[in-house]
């Protein structure tokens, strides 16, 4: 058989059947796309166009809707001069009603990083009413605290812990010493409890207008609360009937308690919490170094100082109060209050030197407090404790002069 010879005929260039890459197959692939993307584009333009649309009429609608003002305006002005002039008119409550109708108040703005502009439309009268929300709640997390420092408190005063049989030697030894550490747990839980919640709930519920205020309230609040759950758990042990009011066996019970929390705030809370930062030591050592860019190892290296001045000054007050509050029946409460403020000087300036980003611009609101509210009452505290300290071992040795 023969083998049959190929054709010699071919199909025409875009002829059905003709050759793909013959000039006038691509010319009609490309006008095809072409088309196709003239599709996609023509829908994306709807598309937009209704989201446009859409967003006109909200605008319009948002235009239509009554609005009420901040009743805040923040004012520039060329020169020091003009701004004590304007201030200085302002503050004359005729010349206010005069020309702008109504009272008006001015003072020095804050800092432009001091102010919480998402916070400008909460009207005074808004923020007092969440700010007892606040306080109301966190005086049920206290109360709760205190509730488990009364239980643990009851048990110490009935000696239910000290019946235990732990053992001679060594074990014993260690067990004693763990039972006891345990009376300050139900503190230590408390604190923390208040530590979460009260930045929480200046942050989400009180909404102030301004880092300062959010600072000042903070600080306020856990000196209160500590100072609230460390007094309570120290007074609970009076819950033993053979225990009196201030008298020396309260010495060794709730004498001993407010010692060793102020031993432990110098040394746990000063020195672990907030010098070595175990948060910020793992993100420095173990994060950053594994980070895909510089700004990203940057920020994991430096920690965010946030609200650590209130911290620092509210653990600071309460140094101060309980250490005036029993430092006449406990002197060496003084000394622990002097060795605390020596070191809280060390870590402060490591911290804000080499730790911390540098905090908000704020004024000298922590300090006002510290200096004008919290230190005045310690010291109110320390005259009233002393007459009860010193009236109650008289007191307590002629009961025992007249039962012998």
């Amino acid at each position: 058989s023969a083998a049959s010879a190929p054709s010699s005929t071919r199909s025409a260039p875009g002829e059905p059947g003709g050759n793909p890459y013959m000039p006038g197959a691509s010319v009609a692939a490309a006008a095809t796309a072409r088309e196709q993307r003239l599709l996609l584009l023509r829908q994306a333009v709807q598309q937009a166009s209704a989201a446009l649309a859409d967003h006109d009429r909200e605008s319009l609608s948002m235009v239509k809707r009554r609005h009420v003002g901040t009743g805040l305006a923040f004012v520039s002005f060329s020169s020091p001069e003009e701004a004590t002039h304007a201030r200085t008119a302002l503050s004359s409550p005729s010349y206010t009603r005069a020309y702008c109708g109504r009272r008006l108040a001015a003072r020095r703005a804050p800092e432009p990083s001091d102010v919480k502009w998402e916070n400008l439309e909460v009207t005074r009268r808004e923020r007092w009413r969440r700010q007892l929300a606040s306080t109301g709640v966190m005086l049920v997390v206290a109360s709760f605290g205190t509730a488990i420092i009364s239980v643990v408190c009851y048990i110490q005063g009935k000696n239910v812990l000290n019946s235990l049989t732990l053992g001679d030697g060594m074990r014993g030894t260690i067990l004693s010493l763990l039972v006891n550490l345990s009376v300050m747990l139900p503190v230590i839980l408390g604190n923390v409890m208040l530590f979460v919640s009260v930045p929480l709930l200046a942050e989400k519920l009180e909404r102030h207008t301004t880092f300062t205020g959010k600072e000042l309230a903070v600080m306020l609040k856990l000196v209160f609360f500590q100072v609230y759950n460390s007094v309570f758990a120290s007074l609970a042990f009076l819950f033993d009937p053979s225990i009196d009011l201030f008298a020396r066996p309260w010495y060794t019970t709730g004498g001993a308690l407010i010692a060793n929390i102020l031993f432990g705030d110098a040394i746990f809370i000063q020195v672990v919490l907030d010098w070595v930062r175990v948060g910020g030591l793992f993100s420095r050592l173990c994060l950053a170094p594994r980070a895909k860019t510089q700004l990203q190892m940057d920020r994991l290296y430096v920690d965010d100082a946030d609200i650590y001045l209130a911290f620092r000054v509210q653990l600071a007050g309460k140094f101060i109060i309980l250490a005036l509050m029993f430092g006449t029946a406990i002197p060496l409460l003084y000394l622990l209050a002097a060795f605390y403020f020596w070191l809280a000087g060390w870590i402060d300036r490591y911290n804000l030197l080499r730790r911390l980003s540098p905090p908000p611009r704020t004024d000298a609101a922590l300090t006002r407090a510290l200096c004008l509210v919290v230190f005045p009452l310690g010291m109110a505290l320390h005259a009233l404790m002393a007459c009860l300290f010193f009236s109650s071992l008289p007191a307590e040795d002629a009961a025992e002069a007249n039962a012998a």
